[in-house]
């Protein structure tokens, strides 16, 4: 019976762990999916929904070729990295431009992690809208260095 009360007293205390580290951070929602079928829609709902309720949010756009954003955000690719330049300079195609653009952007993550950090506390919600070439996060050197940093 001893060893029964310790390992489920064990097990409360891994539980309660986990509470509470859920309660201090908040909850990412990234946003991947094809070209055309509404992450940004969605990300726009989002931030609706998230004043409506009085929920803490902090938006992110990762999609360095959209030309407006129907949401307000934090952080924007397009601050960092122009699409356009990146087009021109590597001789690349809009699809080669949106991987390239965040290769680039994604040596810069960390920065973008830090900031994140400073307000973990604070935020409930981090709301990530992506671009619709999904092989950013299923393949290239950038998105899986970025969707790992948010898991930790």
């Amino acid at each position: 019976i001893d060893e029964q009360q310790t390992d489920n007293a064990q097990g409360e205390e891994e539980v309660d762990d986990e509470a509470e580290l859920m309660e201090a951070s908040p909850l990412v929602i990234l946003v991947i999916g094809m070209a055309g079928t509404g992450k940004t829609t969605l990300v726009k709902q989002l931030q609706q929904y998230s004043q409506e309720k009085g929920l803490l949010s902090y938006f992110m756009n990762l999609d360095p070729a959209v030309t407006e954003l129907p949401y307000g955000c934090h952080i924007d690719i397009r601050d960092t990295v122009n699409y356009r330049e990146v087009m021109t300079q590597y001789r690349l195609g809009p699809n080669g431009a949106i991987l390239t653009s965040l290769n680039l952007f994604a040596t810069k993550f960390h920065q973008v992690i830090g900031l994140l950090e400073n307000r973990r506390e604070s935020l409930d919600w981090i709301v990530v809208d992506t671009p619709g070439q999904i092989e950013v996060f299923t393949w290239s050197a950038s998105g899986q260095p970025i969707s790992e940093a948010f898991a930790s």
